[in-house]
């Protein structure tokens, strides 16, 4: 079994997760950014973990799929502005 590590912030990627983004990889950076920020807004990390801890209890079969998707998207569109703000 292979371990990746995440380098954004779970609640960013859970945000994405509970949203109502279609899944699918043609999401350009900007969509994510907008997205993840609307959804924080809308209901709080606190909400957002909620919402997916649900999900995961009643649909496992298809929250796998949809947090790695989330895991990926999120990597993608808020890792390098976050090495750049490191930097």
């Amino acid at each position: 079994m292979t371990t990746t590590t995440c380098p954004v912030d779970p609640v960013l990627c859970m945000a994405l997760f509970v949203s109502d983004a279609p899944k699918s990889s043609d999401l350009d950076d900007a969509t994510i950014r907008e997205t993840v920020d609307r959804t924080l807004e809308r209901l709080g990390p606190d909400e957002c973990y909620a919402r997916a801890a649900e999900v995961f209890g009643d649909h496992p079969e298809v929250a796998l799929g949809r947090i790695q998707w989330a895991r990926e998207l999120c990597t993608r569109a808020m890792a390098p502005a976050l090495a750049g703000a490191a930097a």
